[in-house]
Order: structure tokens, then C-alpha cells, then sequence
């Protein structure tokens, strides 16, 4: 019988980037950096075999800073993963002003100090316009894999719907693609800049126009494009950004009766930028007014003193 070889030690650690305070959890082949102060923000996801860093920062000295109630998205710094909730565009709800990229991006994050001590990385946060709260608890598996456990409770007394989208901004290098599963054969355009983009129009992946792959991060309108669509609803919650080259791979497992739709951002040079998020959401399209069911699906709606309840799997190999 072969040796049974223990399980690799996870760890937690703390440091300061740029002046804020960096929570971290660290197994034998990955590290996973946290700004709860920031939103939660995620600002490292890195493979401590190859050393590449798949959290997308701005390329400037300083590319971390908080944001305040009522910024843009577009003014923050953008860095790494995000949550949005209860929306990602902008948009009214119920007579509220739910703002750009929804509520918990600027605000600060309680981090539950009993978790950490089990190498938990746990933090809550209250919508400050919608009546929710919502709760984040990340666990590393040793090899390479984070589990994200969400939990999303209304504390009102009504019903209350939601979108939730994972909202994360990852590096591209030469020869990177994306692997989706094989019914992904079209997306809904919800926005972009460049030649031949409409929102509503259905583009065939992953050519949608000889020569443009959206498989592997090519749209029109390069070297100034970006692209933003939907695919759903899915029958299998998987999706990777991967290097035939180099090996590296960061995947994404969900349940998608819990999650069926996965938004698909590819940047390839607006405001200079170069990234791509894969981001399975509840819902679509970005505005939770517009989840209605004709074109895209419904939105989830969370009963009075009800709690919602999904995960999702990041894991670099």
C-alpha cells in the first residue's frame, strides 16, 4: 500500500500593501491576498510554483486606493476580484438608486477574527441602499483550490431581488485562452466599444467574425476594444482562463443551477488596459432592472428575513 502523504499546510498571514492592511491565505502551491478595508477586495491570486500573479492591477506605482459612496467603478482602482451585488450596471430598484457595480465594492468589510484563527478568511458586509447583508467566507483546500461560500440574508420585510456577479479582473499573457464547456456556442452582447458591437445582438463563439476569437481574447476593435456578453443558461458551471505554453491554468467551479449564467468581459486596450474576467452571475444582463425574463432570465428574489446560499470553486494549477 502506498504511503499516505499528509495534507499540504494552510496559512494565514498578514502585511501591508500601499498603506492597507492585507489579510492572506497560503497553502503549499498557492496564495490568496484580501483587503477587507477595500470591499473585500481581492488583490493576489498566485501560483507559488510558477509565479505568476492572475489579479489584474493597474500599471502604475500606486494602484491601490479606497473609494468613497457614489464613485464611478471606472475611478477606483479596479484591482483583482470584486463582488457586485445586488447589480452590476447602475440602475433604480424599488425607487433605490443602486449604484455602479452594486454596493459592497467601497464599502469596508468585517473580518471575523474566530475564523481566521482556523485559516478561514470570513468578512460581512451591509448594503448601505438595499436591505442585505452579505458574507463571504473563503477556505483553502491545500492544493490549489479556494472554496468561496456566499451567504446573502434579507433583513427587510419584503421580498427583495438580487443579482450577484463575481466581478474578477485577471492578467493576460502571450498565448492565454479561454476554455469554456462545449454548449457555449453564443453570447449575448450587453456592451462594449469597437466595430460591430450592439448590445442584444448574439454573436457566435468563439468566431463570431473571421479572424476575431474570442476564445482567445481577440475582439473587434483592437487595439482599443472591449467586449461584454452573456452565455446561459448553463447546464455545466465551469470555465478557465489557461496557458498551453506555460501551464498555467486558473479554473472556476460553481453549481449552475444555483449560478446558470457566466458574464464574459475581454479588455484588449480600452483606457490602456489589457485584462479578462470570467464572471459567473445569478443573472443577466449588468442591470438588475433589466433581469426580466424576455431576453435574458429572471432574477433571483430573496424572501423577507431570507437567506441566499451559493459557492463557487477558483482554483491555479
Amino acid at each position: 500500500m502506498p504511503p499516505v502523504l499528509p495534507l499540504p499546510v494552510v496559512t494565514t498571514f498578514a502585511e501591508v500593501e500601499q498603506g492597507h492592511a492585507v489579510q492572506g491565505l497560503r497553502s503549499g502551491r498557492v496564495e490568496l491576498r484580501m483587503v477587507p478595508a477595500l470591499g473585500g477586495r481581492i488583490i493576489g491570486l498566485r501560483s507559488l510554483d510558477s509565479e505568476r500573479e492572475w489579479c489584474w492591477h493597474r500599471p502604475d506605482e500606486k494602484w491601490l486606493w479606497p473609494s468613497q459612496p457614489g464613485d464611478g467603478f471606472g475611478d477606483s482602482c479596479q484591482a483583482g476580484l470584486d463582488e457586485c451585488v445586488p447589480t452590476v450596471a447602475a440602475c433604480e430598484v424599488k425607487g433605490r438608486a443602486l449604484p455602479d457595480h452594486g454596493e459592497v465594492w467601497f464599502q469596508a468589510w468585517d473580518l471575523d477574527p474566530e475564523a481566521l484563527t482556523a485559516n478561514i478568511l470570513q468578512a460581512t458586509v451591509d448594503l448601505p441602499v438595499s436591505p442585505l447583508r452579505f458574507t463571504r467566507t473563503i477556505r483553502a483546500d491545500g492544493f490549489g483550490a479556494f472554496r468561496f461560500d456566499y451567504a446573502l440574508e434579507n433583513l427587510g420585510t419584503e421580498s427583495e431581488p438580487f443579482l450577484w456577479s463575481l466581478h474578477p479582473l485577471t492578467t493576460l499573457e502571450p498565448g492565454d485562452r479561454l476554455e469554456l464547456p462545449a454548449e457555449v456556442q453564443s453570447l449575448r452582447l450587453d456592451g462594449g466599444i469597437g466595430a460591430f458591437i450592439r448590445r442584444g445582438d448574439i454573436w457566435a463563439y468563439p468566431e463570431p467574425f473571421p479572424g476575431i476569437r474570442l476564445d482567445e481574447c481577440v475582439v473587434p476593435g483592437m487595439p482599443a476594444g472591449c467586449v461584454k456578453g452573456f452565455a446561459g443558461p448553463l447546464r455545466t458551471g465551469q470555465a478557465a482562463l489557461l496557458n498551453d505554453r506555460t501551464g498555467d491554468r486558473l479554473s472556476l467551479r460553481w453549481d449552475a443551477v444555483e449560478v446558470p449564467y457566466l458574464g464574459i468581459w475581454i479588455n484588449r486596450g480600452h483606457c490602456g488596459f489589457h485584462h479578462v474576467a470570467l464572471e459567473p452571475t445569478t443573472g443577466a444582463p449588468d442591470s438588475l432592472a433589466e433581469v426580466r425574463g424576455d431576453w435574458w432570465g429572471q432574477p433571483r428574489l430573496l424572501a423577507p428575513r431570507g437567506t441566499a446560499r451559493w459557492s463557487i470553486t477558483v482554483e491555479v494549477s
